[in-house]
């Protein structure tokens, strides 16, 4: 079987591993920062909100997946970042999409 065959083989069945893992509610990959009394909880593998409980400012930080269609079997991502928020208050930030929310953590500010 030459290689480019094999290649044409391989990208559909990535992708629908991919997908399936979305659609079934994977746990992605949390990316979140040493952060005493902070912290980033996601909700539903489609958003997340930050959370500290002493004075200070922070946001949550969050990457989300889409299917990138001009490369035909890859995927995209995008950030989005959530108000700044106060003390206990929370910051949240969705996904356009349910399930597709890969990254999350906390940004501190300390002006």
């Amino acid at each position: 079987m030459s290689s480019f065959v094999r290649k044409l083989l391989v990208a559909p069945a990535a992708a629908g591993l991919l997908g399936a893992g979305a659609m079934l509610g994977a746990a992605p990959v949390q990316a979140q920062p040493w952060d005493p009394g902070c912290q980033a909880t996601p909700v539903n593998n489609s958003a997340a909100y930050s959370t500290c409980y002493w004075p200070i400012q922070h946001q949550v930080k969050i990457e989300c997946r889409y299917w990138w269609a001009g490369t035909g079997s890859a995927w995209a991502t995008y950030e989005r970042r959530g108000p700044i928020a106060w003390d206990g208050q929370q910051s949240w930030a969705h996904c356009d999409t349910p399930g597709t929310l890969q990254e999350w953590e906390v940004e501190t500010f300390w002006w």
